[in-house]
């Protein structure tokens, strides 16, 4: 059987008779001219055959390769493509169960709050030791950052399962943004932050869900309240755009380090990594906004510098159904720019 390496040498040897025999030692062997121009035919007709022979071989062997490496390809394209399934089905089962678990979670969590709260306030007598009252105190607490959390956890697993129902309306948005700045003006005074409300037209309106809205803004506030130093400002604008609207919070803050702007809105995405830093957070308040956002068609912006604060904005596409991406790009900066040169009013 001819196998490659042997053809190959075969070619190699009779490509070395053929020099042997090159045109100049066939003039010298043959005397005859009529024989040597034959000679110089068959020589090249010889030529043609073994070099054709010698193309077929290697476009064999050539296309046996070639269709060796497509399967392979095509195998490894389809074992990706189960793997993907796989992780997306795997993804589905996790949302959905966390969705269907909601009551089943909130429910024993809603229990130990309630309890803890009538233990606090002695309603059937004194408790006894007053240890009994800093142990309640703690459980309540516990229990509350727990329910926040879980209930965080069922947002983004209900949005994600496409569970969360979503009614958009026109919503005003000067009382909307005042009443969501008023839920945090006790936390701020604990802090001696300002809190101000920039709203170029006080007409202004948004076309989406009123508790998504409500939920993005407060998630927002919350978060540069809460990685804002004492004597700090935070302000809240909203401005049209395009057919829509955008939504801005911008705070004096700690700031986000460059390489965490990326996946800061991931679940469970921490800014700062050193705990002394990172405060209380559990990494789930901008990655509840992105899930809201992303179920509006809207736009997460965000622009950060360590040390001097925090912008983050929100673009919302109109009632026309346009892409709030096309007025969303450079929007952090902008507002930057704008909210240091325009006035904003206190929020109280």
């Amino acid at each position: 059987m001819l196998t490659p390496v042997r053809v190959t040498a075969i070619y190699i040897v009779f490509g070395m008779l053929w020099i042997l025999f090159s045109d100049a030692a066939l003039h010298g062997l043959v005397d005859d001219p009529v024989l040597e121009n034959r000679l110089q035919t068959v020589k090249g007709i010889l030529f043609v055959l073994v070099t054709g022979a010698l193309v077929y071989w290697l476009t064999r062997v050539m296309a046996a390769s070639l269709e060796a490496e497509n399967r392979e390809r095509r195998r490894a394209e389809a074992e990706l493509r189960n793997a993907l399934d796989a992780a997306e089905r795997a993804s589905r089962a996790k949302s959905e169960f966390l969705a269907t678990m909601s009551h089943e979670f909130r429910t024993p969590l809603n229990a130990i709050l309630g309890f803890s709260e009538i233990l606090r306030a002695q309603h059937l007598g004194p408790l006894g030791s007053s240890k009994y009252a800093e142990y309640v105190d703690d459980i309540h607490q516990s229990g509350t950052l727990m329910l926040a959390l879980v209930g965080d956890i069922l947002d983004i697993a209900e949005v994600e399962a496409g569970r969360r129902p979503i009614h958009r309306t026109e919503l005003p948005l000067d009382p909307l943004l005042t009443a969501c700045l008023k839920s945090f003006a006790a936390l701020a005074d604990a802090k001696q932050i300002a809190l101000e409300l920039d709203l170029t037209d006080p007409d202004l309106r948004l076309y989406g869900d009123q508790v998504c809205v409500i939920q993005i803004v407060s998630n927002l506030l919350a978060n540069a309240v809460k990685y804002t130093d004492r004597g700090g400002r935070v302000v809240l604008s909203a401005a049209p755009t395009g057919g829509g609207a955008r939504l801005a919070v911008r705070d004096n803050g700690i700031g986000i380090p460059p390489e965490k702007l990326p996946t800061v809105a991931e679940p469970f995405a921490l800014a700062l990594a050193n705990p002394h830093l990172a405060r209380d957070g559990k990494g789930l308040g901008l990655a509840i906004v992105k899930s809201l956002v992303d179920i509006h068609d809207g736009v997460l912006e965000i622009a950060s510098v360590l040390g001097e604060g925090t912008t983050v904005c929100v673009a919302f596409p109109g009632r026309d159904g346009g892409s709030a991406s096309d007025v969303a790009e450079g929007s952090a900066e902008q507002v930057v720019a704008t909210t240091e040169r325009a006035g904003s009013r206190p929020a109280r």
